[in-house]
This record gives structure tokens, C-alpha cells and sequence, in this order.
């Protein structure tokens, strides 16, 4: 079941009625623009999680998107956390473009 649902952020919504507001010629727009995609990209990464989610039993998942929480006096934030009887499990999403290359050498020094 999901109890926190994922909504549009708040930062999105501003710079998409930032960019209806502005003229065409706008010296910041081009900046405005390139911001607004790149957070619309990772929201779009954010919500694609949504359908693998949806085969799961709603009686048995709690699913909680775009949690905010707080250790002590810092705040952070979880994409989407699944809850169940048996185990909690944090679900951070990223959006990347182009080709990911792994070093395998880099990768075996952190199992040492």
C-alpha cells in the first residue's frame, strides 16, 4: 500500500511557472532551462521506480516516496522506502545519462 505518495517537488513547480513568466529573451532562461531539466530528469528517474513497485502485494509493502527525516539536527531524504514484515529497504534512484564505466581495478581495492 502506498501511505507517502510522490508529488511533483516544489522546486519543479517554481521553475516551471518561472519559465511561463519570463519573456522569450530573457538572459536567464537558458540557465532557468537547463536546471528545470535536469530536475525533471531526475523526478522522471524517481518516479520510473513507480511500475516495478506496482507488482508488489499492497497488503504486504508499505511504500513511502520522497521521505524527509531527521537524525538528530540534519534532514535528510529518501527517494522511496519499502517497508515490509521482515525488512526495510531504501530505494535511491538516479537518472544518468550517457555510458557508466566501472573500473574494475578501482572496484577491487574497496574489497580489500
Amino acid at each position: 500500500m502506498i501511505v507517502k505518495k510522490r508529488k511533483v517537488p516544489l522546486a519543479i513547480r517554481k521553475l516551471r511557472a518561472l519559465t511561463y513568466r519570463l519573456p522569450p529573451n530573457h538572459p536567464k532562461l537558458p540557465l532557468i532551462m537547463n536546471d528545470l531539466k535536469k530536475r525533471e530528469a531526475g523526478y522522471k528517474g524517481e518516479c520510473s521506480i513507480d511500475f516495478p513497485l506496482s507488482f508488489l502485494e499492497p497488503k504486504s509493502y508499505f511504500i513511502l516516496h520522497d521521505l524527509r527525516l531527521q537524525d538528530q539536527s540534519r534532514f535528510f531524504q529518501l527517494d522511496t522506502l519499502l517497508i515490509s514484515k521482515k525488512f526495510a529497504l531504501i530505494i535511491e534512484v538516479k537518472n544518468m545519462a550517457g555510458s557508466l564505466y566501472f573500473d574494475p581495478h578501482l572496484i577491487s581495492s574497496f574489497e580489500r
